[in-house]
């Protein structure tokens, strides 16, 4: 593995743990204690809310009540945003745009068995087609195209039109090599 690629790796999995795990309970802590300090506890200690005294009593139990409302109500958004809205979509096609894989072929399994056995049995179906002379010229130059894009794939080439620039560079250097 190269350098850069073990540097990138590690870049991706370090903002991955820090900002699910790590950061987020910080942020999600931090904001129920200043929460409390900043506007609960004042209201507790001039006793203009007396109920709030008897409620909230300690931090802990500002805590445990913050989060028997919290994790509910925010799993309920997060389905809402999931199902219900368009922003889900919109980030899923933004995400599949700018993977590279959605214009190459997958290494493993796809580039060693899936993607040639797929060439080998459109070849064979050309094959049936012109034996019983049912291949028209325009269905040949389409077999044809596409079978030209499959080779260019099995070959580690890209096909499609990515709209990420550095895979945009990628494709025209290996189409002049």
């Amino acid at each position: 593995m190269k350098f850069s690629n073990l540097l990138y790796r590690s870049w991706f999995y370090f903002r991955m743990g820090y900002s699910t795990y790590i950061a987020f309970f910080i942020g999600f802590f931090g904001n129920i204690v200043v929460i409390y300090k900043l506007a609960v506890e004042p209201v507790i200690l001039s006793n203009s809310y007396p109920i709030l005294q008897s409620l909230f009593p300690r931090l802990t139990t500002f805590m445990a009540a913050t989060l028997i409302i919290t994790v509910p109500a925010s799993i309920y958004i997060g389905l809402y945003h999931m199902k219900r809205t368009g922003a889900y979509a919109t980030e899923t096609s933004v995400a599949v745009e700018s993977n590279p894989y959605v214009y190459k072929v997958l290494p493993g399994k796809e580039q060693e068995v899936f993607l040639p056995l797929m060439i080998l049995t459109a070849r064979g179906l050309a094959k049936i087609m012109e034996q019983q002379h049912t291949f028209t010229t325009d269905e040949r130059k389409e077999f044809e195209t596409v079978l030209s894009k499959a080779s260019k794939l099995l070959a580690g080439q890209v096909v499609g039109l990515p709209r990420q620039k550095g895979l945009l560079r990628e494709a025209q250097r290996t189409e002049t090599s």
